[in-house]
């Protein structure tokens, strides 16, 4: 049966995550909506706090969502109970941030990758034999040299310590895999190389991405669609050479405008400085979050946020900015 590809793997439509404080409640993440169509890229950037990784946990059931729902090939997975989360969760799967903490420290590299066939339960499916030929066959695919089978994480450095993370992400033969800023803590030229295993894996077995990260050159890069993320709300959605053509809310034309450039021709470029206080992301005034801090904002921004269709493909929460 052939898989329908105009029909999204995730949807995520109107999701909240909220976190109670003693102050009250922190809104984390603020009505979301998104979808990643099969063997595409979501790229989900803006900065520290802004809320991508608590997104992408709260899409993988990692922590319950407040309201909303996510949608895994046309079904409520928010809704599931545990065991068929526990099915669903074989074809999604998460890369962390930081490979060294992620990893048992206790464990051998093959005992590591070998770890989500047990958790989840494809190990009844597979013989001893067959288990020691898929994680050769996945430790090869993801560049890692079979002597390493009884290495220790600390033995590895961050660039095989992230193959091994996602190594264990592809045991399962996962479809849609979320990227929590996966190359973030490497060197630029090591980084270069997960990105790039990352594209060639997805080419082979049709993956889907979430890539959270906060680096700009990096997303744009790897990443089909981006979305722009600022305290918790989505400003901008577009199509990656779209949005860095035409880059409409302000918050995303002062992200662009920080990315460090070599064209001398854009050297004297006028910069874009954010000014203002950030506002509290706990009980937070109704509106776009950003207005506090933008030039353009009006009345109207202040009572309502919400993302509009200003071209195909392209949703923006404000035009103002644009070029």
């Amino acid at each position: 049966m052939t898989e329908d590809k105009t029909k999204p793997i995730i949807e995520a439509v109107n999701l909240c995550k909220y976190f109670k404080t003693h102050k009250g409640m922190l809104h984390a993440v603020e009505d979301v909506s998104f979808k990643l169509q099969p063997g595409k890229t979501l790229g989900v950037v803006g900065e520290s706090g802004c809320g991508k990784s608590t997104l992408g946990r709260t899409i993988l059931r990692l922590q319950p969502a407040t309201s909303g729902e996510v949608l895994y090939e046309g079904e409520n997975i928010l809704k599931f109970n545990r065991k068929e989360m526990h099915n669903v969760q074989q074809n999604m799967q998460m890369i962390f941030q930081d490979p060294y903490s992620s990893l048992d420290p206790r464990m051998s590299i093959r005992a590591l990758i070998m770890e989500p066939i047990e958790v989840l339960g494809a190990r009844k499916k597979m013989s001893a034999s067959e288990e020691k030929d898929r994680v050769t066959e996945i430790m090869e695919m993801c560049g890692l040299p079979k002597y390493y089978n009884n290495l220790y994480p600390h033995e590895l450095d961050g660039g095989m310590r992230q193959r091994v993370g996602l190594a264990r992400a592809m045991i399962l033969d996962p479809k849609f895999i979320v990227c929590d800023e996966p190359v973030s803590a490497l060197d630029v030229s090591i980084q270069a190389q997960i990105l790039n295993l990352l594209l060639d894996l997805q080419e082979q077995h049709e993956l889907s991405y979430m890539f959270i990260t906060h680096d700009l050159a990096v997303v744009k890069y790897i990443s089909d669609m981006i979305m722009v993320m600022y305290m918790g709300q989505v400003v901008e959605m577009a199509e990656s050479s779209e949005l860095f053509a035409h880059p409409l809310h302000p918050y995303t034309r002062a992200l662009l405008n920080s990315i460090p450039t070599i064209d001398l021709s854009r050297r004297n470029r006028e910069r874009i400085t954010i000014k203002g206080e950030v506002s509290s992301p706990i009980n937070p005034a109704p509106g776009c979050r950003f207005a506090p801090r933008c030039p353009y904002a009006t009345e109207a921004c202040k009572q309502n946020q919400c993302l509009k269709e200003v071209g195909p493909g392209h949703f923006a929460a404000c035009t103002e900015g644009s070029l």
